[in-house]
């Protein structure tokens, strides 16, 4: 039961970062009403499945991480994109 509330978690997120892309991980958060450290581990955890990227911006002197989608090409195999 955990497993599938974690999957339909990440799906969700990953939903939004799709329609939302270049929040941090604390704009994304607030926005859903979620934990920071809960948005967080999910955003990793679709790092690591290679569906979003993350990249560390400075903004007026403080560190964001700002979340972005992957390409639906960059998804494909390499013997596709060829």
């Amino acid at each position: 039961m955990l497993e599938l509330q974690k999957r339909y978690a990440e799906e969700f997120v990953y939903e939004f970062v799709n329609k939302h892309s270049g929040l941090s991980v604390y704009e994304i958060a607030k926005k859903l009403g979620w934990s920071s450290g809960k948005v967080y581990n999910i955003i990793k955890s679709l790092e690591e499945m290679g569906l979003v990227k993350t990249s560390l911006e400075v903004e007026g002197g403080r560190a964001k991480r700002k979340v972005y989608p992957v390409s639906w090409v960059e998804l494909l195999p390499e013997d596709v994109k060829s």
